[in-house]
């Protein structure tokens, strides 16, 4: 069956291919895949599935995923010793084109990028109760970088800050409207728990892709640090509760995903995608 993977740039389709597998990995909050990849001669473009469907929070968590599938793209392009240079929302008339990615070049990948392109396959949500154990200053420090990489930010909800969240949280605590891996309403936010809130300068759909992508960094770096990561969307599908959040956090940016971190014990594997699915083709037109 045809995939719709062909030689893109100077990468042949066998490194194509394995692009493709790493940026179709299973996205942080839902267990659909809301993007498309499309092969042309020199780039690789990704869509938005059914964008303008569902409700504000539906549109906010596609546009994350796929923020999510578009940081591993990139870095499984760097992974190819290529210099992934990325487009955003590049033209005008067509919102469901999110970015262009074209490989230009030849390009060392950095250290720390190769370890998260390690991390891609053994990233996944884990919602067992995590240890005790405190994640290390050093290792929030890199998480908070993580995020300003991609133009986002990662807020830390301190202990003091615990009591009115957990009131937030219990007055949003009804079953989320499309569950998935991300969903549900056990966050376990206790002092001392790492509990952090990625967000945006602007709530747009350019603001909530790059918040997409910071947080597959983040989950990334975290995974290469050893940890494990629950994520909730549940206090973000209520609009009111997502003020009360932003307004916690003190009033200035958007946040868009909110995640507990911390030691926790093996989960299984995800299944990996079918290309088929994905990536567009003459046999699987986008759209259909």
């Amino acid at each position: 069956m045809k995939t719709g993977v062909m030689p893109v740039g100077h990468l042949s389709a066998s490194q194509m291919r394995s692009v493709l597998l790493a940026a179709t990995a299973p996205p942080p909050l839902r267990r659909g895949r809301p993007w498309r990849f499309q092969c042309t001669p020199d780039a690789v473009e990704l869509y938005a599935d059914s964008l303008s469907t569902g409700t504000d929070s539906d549109q906010r968590e596609r546009m994350l995923d796929c923020g999510a599938a578009l940081l591993n793209l990139r870095l499984a392009i760097k992974a190819q010793s290529s210099h992934a240079d990325t487009r955003l929302f590049p033209t005008a008339d067509r919102p469901d084109l999110l970015a262009v990615v074209r490989p230009n070049g030849y390009e060392t990948i950095a250290p720390e990028d190769g370890e998260l392109v390690s991390a891609i396959a053994g990233r996944q949500s884990n919602r067992r109760p995590f240890t005790a154990a405190v994640v290390p200053d050093a290792v929030q420090r890199q998480l908070r970088r993580a995020a300003e990489v991609e133009r986002a930010w990662l807020a830390t909800i301190t202990d003091d800050q615990v009591p009115q969240l957990r009131d937030i949280m219990h007055r949003t605590e009804v079953p989320p409207a499309t569950p998935g891996p991300g969903g549900g309403s056990d966050l376990d936010v206790e002092p001392g728990r790492l509990v952090v809130v990625i967000g945006s300068p602007h709530d747009t759909a350019l603001g909530r892709l790059q918040a997409g992508q910071a947080l597959q960094r983040v989950l990334l770096t975290a995974t290469a640090a050893g940890l494990s990561a629950a994520l909730s969307s549940q206090v973000m599908a209520v609009p009111a509760a997502r003020r009360e959040l932003r307004q916690l956090l003190g009033g200035g940016l958007w946040p868009q995903v909110m995640l507990r971190l911390g030691h926790g014990t093996a989960v299984a594997s995800p299944t990996q995608t079918q290309l088929e699915d994905v990536v567009i083709s003459d046999e699987h037109p986008f759209g259909r």
